[in-house]
């Protein structure tokens, strides 16, 4: 059985379509990662571990995608057809894609924010009330112990003073003797 020409040409032009929307697919990952990065800070290292695991995963893709297309034949044309996918979806859609949805979902974030907010409010107006009348308290104990102390100290020195007195009239008894 023999394949006509023109079938190839089919197969192939049908495996040029498959390199491009692969090309277009991994641009689109990409951007989920770039949004994922608008919403949610990244460090460098974390950027860079993200980066290095989607290409290893962009590697497997493409091997798959021309082994099941192509029978694992590396084609140049599949490699330019790739390149276009990416670069026709970086040129026309992926920069709005990505503000758009970024924009969007931190909105929707903040929204959820102010939600949350708005629940908890009885509860920090609780615990508002709660903490100022720890303080209170706390401010109360703190001025009965400061008392004391001060008490306690004047005490003290009365006490040495009484001692010193004492001791000096018994030092004037001894003598006297």
């Amino acid at each position: 059985m023999e394949i006509v020409m023109s079938e190839i040409i089919g197969l192939q032009a049908k495996f040029f379509i498959a390199s491009v929307a692969s090309g277009i697919i991994m641009l689109i990952v990409y951007d989920i990662l770039r949004i994922l990065r608008r919403i949610i800070e990244h460090s460098k290292f974390m950027v860079a571990l993200e980066d290095v695991l989607f290409w290893i995963l962009s590697s497997v893709f493409i091997f798959m995608m021309m082994y099941i297309e192509n029978d694992g034949i590396i084609r140049g044309f599949s490699i330019m057809g790739m390149l276009l996918g990416m670069i026709i979806y970086n040129l026309l859609l992926s920069k709005y894609i990505v503000n758009g949805i970024s924009f969007l979902l931190n909105k929707i974030i903040e929204i959820i924010k102010k939600i949350i907010y708005f629940l908890l409010s009885p509860f920090r107006f609780v615990i508002g009330k709660i903490l100022k009348f720890l303080n209170f308290i706390r401010k109360k104990v703190v001025g009965i112990i400061r008392f004391v102390l001060h008490k306690l100290n004047k005490l003290r020195k009365y006490t040495i003073k009484l001692l010193k007195k004492i001791a000096k009239t018994f030092k004037i008894s001894i003598t006297k003797r």
